[in-house]
């Protein structure tokens, strides 16, 4: 029920206790490991500025002159890129934070900083996105966004390949300055910079990995992960990691497993309810009222959602070593939803569902502050699907291993290949 969030069943916040607690420090989107060394370089350059800002309360500035710096890296990576046809799939500038916005700079012949990279680059470049990372990896302080010892070796690791001068040169960025760099300068600098870490020192390789690798949970998954040919986010991988972890004889890895195990149980329910919403969802394309023994009668619910509500439960009670910070937002979720799994009838399942989505989108505000649109609504007699949400047909139903969310493993097990952990799968 997370504020502007689009999810219609209020299964968010379970998610994000769940993935925070298995992949701290990793996002979906945080998915090529070099950005750590480009943040930090940013900063290390921005230590040498005369009158840059320091100390606990100068976090906020440090970030945004940071912004400068990753507009220079993308731009440099992206002559590099084009000049030697790469393809868009090519380690070096796969997975770059505002591709489009790149390459838009680059048809423009862009040769400052000056450019437009994502409409909130604060946000959702890679400064926003990966600072999280950086700060669980002990690269960086969160309330000072100073380097620690270790963010200040993987800076230097990667300056060193520019050589002095061109350090120099850089460091005017970070000053504030809007320096104008040749094409070809953008096209050398873009290769040593990019994001394929071959192009790294083995030190600043090895840096990277103990980074990612600082979090107690990401060294756990690092030594089990080789279980799993392919890890994706699925009931599968879960169930092989969880016996993994198992195997470790450890508290930590203990308490995951029973996560992962939760975690499966939770999913299977979400699966279950969320393929009945979609159901409703392809009752109309253009907001006309449907009968509401139509709506009832699109309904499937054979699939035993209460033995699932169930199976959940028991999870929640008598799992041990099941943490709290997890177990407290999924048991919530649970007793939301109970009405609905638990309805006697496909008409009381129809009633149930669509008051639990009326009060999960009443907790959420648009852009204006007011509750966001419901997708579906139930009125005495007939049923409307929003055009904005509708589904062209009925859905096949998800296959019986899948889950949801995304729950970062694919995130993890790609940046842990680009450092050659072993056992790692793209």
């Amino acid at each position: 029920m997370s504020s502007g969030s689009i999810d219609p069943l209020g299964a968010l916040r379970a998610y994000n206790a769940i993935a925070g607690f298995l992949f701290p420090g990793v996002t979906t989107i945080t998915t090529r490991v070099r950005y750590l060394s480009w943040l930090c370089a940013g900063l290390c350059l921005l230590d040498e500025v005369d009158g840059a800002p320091a100390g606990g309360t100068a976090a906020r500035s440090r970030r945004q002159r940071l912004l400068a710096w990753e507009r220079f890296l993308v731009l440099a990576t992206g002559y590099y890129a084009v000049s030697s046809e790469l393809p868009n799939d090519a380690p070096e500038w796969r997975g770059l934070r505002g591709i489009s916005y790149v390459r838009n700079a680059l048809g423009q012949g862009a040769t400052s900083t000056e450019f437009e990279l994502l409409k909130n680059q604060t946000g959702v470049g890679g400064v926003g996105t990966y600072w999280v990372t950086m700060v669980q990896g002990g690269l960086v302080e969160d309330m000072s966004a100073e380097l620690t010892d270790r963010g200040t070796k993987l800076a230097e690791e990667f300056l060193k390949r520019l050589g002095t001068p061109v350090r120099n040169r850089l460091r005017r960025i970070l000053g504030g300055e809007v320096p104008v760099f040749s094409k070809s300068d953008l096209v050398g600098w873009g290769k040593i910079v990019s994001l394929n870490t071959s192009s790294g020192s083995v030190a600043e390789v090895r840096g990277l990995r103990d980074a990612l690798l600082e979090p107690r949970a990401q060294r756990l998954l690092s030594r089990t992960i080789g279980t799993v040919k392919i890890p994706k986010s699925n009931q599968d991988t879960f169930k092989r990691l969880e016996r993994a972890l198992r195997k470790e004889k450890d508290d930590t890895a203990a308490r995951m497993a029973a996560v992962m195990e939760m975690t499966r149980a939770f999913e299977r329910v979400h699966v279950g309810l969320l393929d009945q919403f979609d159901r409703l969802r392809s009752l109309d394309l253009r907001g006309t009222p449907v009968d509401r023994k139509a709506a009832v009668n699109a309904l499937d619910l054979s699939g035993g959602l209460a033995e699932r509500g169930g199976e959940l439960d028991r999870c929640l009670n008598t799992l041990p070593d099941l943490p709290r910070e997890t177990a407290t937002p999924v048991r919530q979720f649970l007793a939301n939803v109970r009405p609905v799994l638990e309805a006697g009838t496909k008409d009381a399942f129809l009633q149930a569902i669509c008051s639990h989505h009326d009060r999960v989108q009443a907790g959420k505000l648009d852009a204006s502050r007011q509750p966001k649109q419901a997708w579906v609504t139930l009125h005495d007699d007939h049923f409307v699907v929003s055009p904005r949400f509708a589904i062209d047909g009925v859905p096949q139903p998800r296959e019986a291993t899948a889950f949801t969310h995304p729950y970062r493993i694919e995130s993890f097990a790609g940046m842990l290949a680009e450092v050659e952990q072993p056992g790692a799968a793209a």
